[in-house]
C-alpha cells in the first residue's frame, strides 16, 4: 500500500516548488506580522474610536449636568411646597401616606402579642404597604403637591417608610413639622440612592467615588432646600437658575477632582502631577456644565418666548416637546450632529480591527493561500495525471507495484508536504508574533495557531480535490484545466467577496459582492469568527476537512477502476 521508492521520488521532482512556495509565504507572512507590528497601524483607528468615546462621554455628563439642574429647581419647588402647605393638606399627605404603615405596625403587634417587629418583619411590613399603597398614591399625589407615577410610587414609599422608623412620631405631635421633615429627608435620601447608583454605574468607578459623588450631590440639593425663603409673592423658579448654573458647575467640578486625583494617585502619580491633571480635567467639565446649561436655557426660551421676550401659551404637551427639544440641543454631541448612516460607517470605522483585516482576511485567506494553491495544483496534477499523459506511470505500472500503492503513497505525499510547508508557517508567524510584542500584538497565539490550521484545512481541501481530477483525467490539460481552473475561481471569489464581507466597514462594503462568497470553498475558513474569539469556525474546519477525505478517496477508488493508455 506504501512504496518508499515512490516517495522519495516524489520528494526529489517536486521539491523545488516545495521550497519556494514554502519559502515565499514565509517570508510574506513574517514582513506583514514584524511590519504592522511595528507601524502602530491602528493608531488612526484608535483616534477616531476615542473620538466616538469622548463624544460619548460628553454627553453622559451633560444628560447627568441637566439631570442635576432639574433636580436642584424641582428641589427648590418642593421646599416652597412643604413650606407653603397647610395643616389640612399635611393632615391628607399623613392618612395617604404614613397612616396605613403604621396601622400595618399596630396590627403585627396585637397579633404578636404587643412584640415590636424585628427588621425581617418590617422589611416584610414595608412591602406588603408598599405594593397595596402604591398605586393610591400615584393616583392621589396631586392632593399633596406631589405626583408620581406607579414605580416612583414604591421607591419613594420604601424610602419614606425606612425614613420613619428612624423617627417615627403621632399625628398629634406637630404634624406639620414632622411631616415636612420626613418629606424632605425622604426626598434627600433618594437623591443620594439615585446619585449613588448613577456614579457606581460609570465604568471604572469605585464605592468611594460613588459614596463622595452622592453626597455631594445631597449636600447641593440639602443646601438649596435649606437656604430657600417662601417669597412674599408667588413661587418663580427662574430667580434661582443663576444659583443653580453655580452651585451644579461646582459640584460637577469638585467630584471630577476627586475622581481623577484618586484614579491618579492608585496609578502611582505624584501628588503634584496628580493635582495638575485632575485640576485640569475639573475646570474642562465645570466649563462643559456651564455651557450646558446656558445652551439649555438660550433653546428654551426660544422655544417658549416671542420675539418680544415674552413667554407664550403653551399647552403641557409643548411645554414637554419644548424642553425636550431644549435638552436635545443641548446634550448634542460630534454623532448627533452627523447623518446616521455616516455615523455608524465611521462608528464601524472606529472599532475596525485592522490587524484582524490585514493579516487574517487579507494574507491568511488570499495571499498566504496563493502559493501553497499553485504548488498544491501543480504538484497534483504531476503525482498522476501527468506520469499518465507523459507514459511513465506505465513503467512504475509494470513493476510490481499496484495501482494504490501508487495512489496511497502519492496521496500520502501530498498530505506530508502540505504539512510541513503549514508547520513552517505556523514556527514563523509564531516567531514573528513573538518579534512584534508576544499576546501584547493584535493578534494574540491562539488566534495565529487556528489561522494556520484554517489555512492547513483549506490547502487539504484543495489538495484533495486537485489529487482527485488528476485522478480522473488521463491527460495533464484536463487535470490542471479543471482542479486548477476550480481552484483558482475560488481565490478569485474570495478576493471580490472581501468587499462584500462584514469584516470591511460598511463605508467601504459593496453587500452585493458578498454573493461571490457562496462559490467559494474557502468561505468555511471563518476568520472572522476567529478574530471575535467564536468556535464557530471549529465546525467549518471539520467540512474542509471531509471534502478532503473525501475527495482523496474519489480519486484513488477511481485511478483503480479507470483504463489507463498503457
Amino acid at each position: 500500500m506504501f512504496s518508499k521508492a515512490l516517495f522519495k521520488q516524489s520528494m526529489k521532482a517536486n521539491w523545488v516548488k516545495w521550497l519556494s512556495a514554502t519559502l515565499s509565504t514565509c517570508i510574506m507572512l513574517a514582513i506583514v506580522i514584524i511590519v504592522l507590528g511595528n507601524l502602530g497601524i491602528n493608531n488612526i483607528r484608535d483616534s477616531l474610536k476615542a473620538v466616538f468615546t469622548q463624544a460619548d462621554q460628553q454627553s453622559y455628563l451633560k444628560e447627568n449636568v441637566l439631570d442635576s439642574y432639574d433636580i436642584y429647581l424641582s428641589s427648590v419647588g418642593l421646599e416652597n411646597t412643604l413650606q407653603t402647605m397647610d395643616a389640612g393638606t399635611y393632615q391628607t399627605a399623613y392618612g395617604l401616606i404614613v397612616a396605613p404603615y403604621v396601622d400595618a405596625i399596630d396590627q403585627y403587634r396585637q397579633e404578636n402579642d404587643g412584640a415590636e417587629p424585628d427588621e425581617t418583619a418590617l422589611a416584610e411590613i414595608r412591602a406588603s404597604v408598599v405594593e397595596t399603597n402604591a398605586p393610591l398614591l400615584s393616583l392621589g399625589g396631586g392632593t399633596i403637591g406631589m405626583s408620581f407615577t406607579l414605580e416612583e410610587a414604591k421607591m419613594f414609599l420604601n424610602e419614606l417608610y425606612l425614613t420613619y422608623d428612624q423617627n417615627r412620631f403621632t399625628p398629634d405631635d406637630q404634624l406639620s413639622t414632622n411631616m415636612a421633615n420626613l418629606l424632605r429627608t425622604t426626598y434627600l435620601n433618594l437623591i443620594y440612592t439615585n446619585a449613588y447608583a448613577q456614579a457606581q454605574g460609570q465604568q471604572g468607578s469605585t464605592s468611594a467615588q460613588a459614596e463622595y459623588s452622592a453626597t455631594k450631590m445631597r449636600e447641593l440639593i440639602a443646601g438649596a432646600m435649606d437656604s430657600y425663603q417662601t417669597p412674599e409673592g408667588e413661587f418663580d423658579e427662574s430667580l434661582y437658575k443663576a444659583d443653580a448654573l453655580a452651585n451644579i458647575t461646582t459640584m460637577m467640578r469638585d467630584v471630577t477632582y476627586y475622581t481623577y486625583y484618586n484614579q491618579y494617585i492608585g496609578l502611582g502619580f505624584s501628588n503634584e502631577d496628580a493635582n495638575q491633571k485632575a485640576n485640569e480635567y475639573a475646570i474642562a467639565v465645570k466649563v462643559i456644565a456651564d455651557t450646558t446649561i446656558n445652551t439649555y436655557e438660550l433653546w428654551l426660551a426660544e422655544l417658549t418666548t416671542d420675539e418680544s421676550g415674552a413667554p407664550l401659551e403653551l399647552t403641557d404637551e409643548e411645554m414637554q416637546s419644548a424642553i425636550t427639544q431644549a435638552r436635545d440641543e443641548a446634550t448634542a454631541s460630534i454623532t448627533d450632529q452627523i447623518d446616521s448612516e455616516v455615523a455608524v460607517a465611521l462608528e464601524e470605522l472606529g472599532n475596525m480591527d485592522i490587524y484582524g483585516l490585514i493579516v487574517g482576511a487579507i494574507f491568511f485567506r488570499i495571499a498566504g493561500l496563493l502559493m501553497p494553491m499553485v504548488f498544491v495544483i501543480m504538484t497534483a496534477n504531476s503525482l498522476l495525471a501527468g506520469q499518465v499523459d507523459s507514459g511513465s506511470m506505465a513503467y512504475v505500472l509494470s513493476t510490481p507495484t499496484k495501482r494504490r500503492t501508487v495512489t496511497v503513497t502519492q496521496m500520502t505525499y501530498m498530505i506530508v508536504s502540505l504539512f510541513a510547508m503549514f508547520a513552517l508557517l505556523t514556527i514563523t508567524s509564531v516567531i514573528a508574533v513573538f518579534i512584534s510584542g508576544g499576546n501584547a500584538f493584535a493578534i494574540n497565539y491562539s488566534e495565529i495557531l487556528l489561522f494556520n490550521l484554517g489555512a492547513f484545512l483549506t490547502m487539504f481541501a484543495f489538495a484533495g480535490f486537485t489529487f482527485m481530477c488528476s485522478a480522473l483525467f488521463n491527460r495533464t490539460k484536463y487535470s490542471m484545466g479543471i482542479g486548477g481552473g476550480i481552484s483558482i475561481f475560488s481565490l478569485v471569489c474570495t478576493i471580490l467577496g472581501l468587499f462584500g464581507s462584514t469584516i470591511v466597514p460598511s463605508a467601504m462594503r459593496i453587500n452585493a459582492m458578498n454573493f461571490f462568497n457562496y462559490l467559494s470553498i474557502i468561505t468555511l475558513y471563518d476568520t472572522v469568527s476567529i478574530m471575535s474569539g467564536s468556535l464557530s469556525c471549529l465546525w467549518k474546519f471539520g467540512i474542509l476537512l471531509l471534502i478532503g477525505i473525501a475527495t482523496f478517496i474519489v480519486g484513488i477508488f477511481r485511478f483503480d477502476k479507470k483504463d489507463l493508455p498503457l
